[in-house]
């Protein structure tokens, strides 16, 4: 799992972006089995948000790849300007780490259900905000 700034992000930097600003996710989930016939790949990627207290709102990842080796990431987000795939976060969160959480679920197997957790993170530093400035135009 990897999550990063998002490209169009004017300002980031490496891992570390301004609150405010999109992530974008990528989350590959392998299925190795000596059976295949019998195991399915994993079908699933669920999102979930600090600033939510990664309880009441998440997101379903879109599957990118299928197959033994499924690649998922956040859905197109239609209030991007570009429609990127990506999670804007909120304008308030406070400097530090901001960890996003994935549930990869749905790996079918005969003995039951394989899911794994995973973490990752992006520095916030500063806000979109700073980036604004109003001023007189020049006469």
């Amino acid at each position: 799992m990897s999550i990063t700034p998002d490209d169009k992000s004017p300002t980031a930097t490496g891992s570390t972006t301004k609150s405010g600003y999109g992530v974008q996710e990528n989350v590959t989930a392998r299925v190795r089995t000596d059976q295949s016939a019998a195991t399915t790949a994993a079908q699933n990627a669920v999102t979930y948000f600090p600033e939510f207290g990664y309880a009441t709102y998440w997101r379903l990842l879109d599957r990118v790849i299928t197959g033994r080796s499924s690649e998922f990431e956040f859905k197109e987000n239609r209030y991007s300007t570009y429609n990127r795939r990506t999670h804007f976060t909120p304008i308030w969160f406070p400097d530090g780490a901001y960890t996003t959480y994935t549930w990869i679920l749905d790996c079918w197997t005969p003995a039951g259900m394989l899911s794994m957790n995973m973490t990752d993170s992006v520095t916030i530093r500063g806000n979109l905000w700073e980036e604004w400035h109003i001023a007189p135009a020049k006469p």
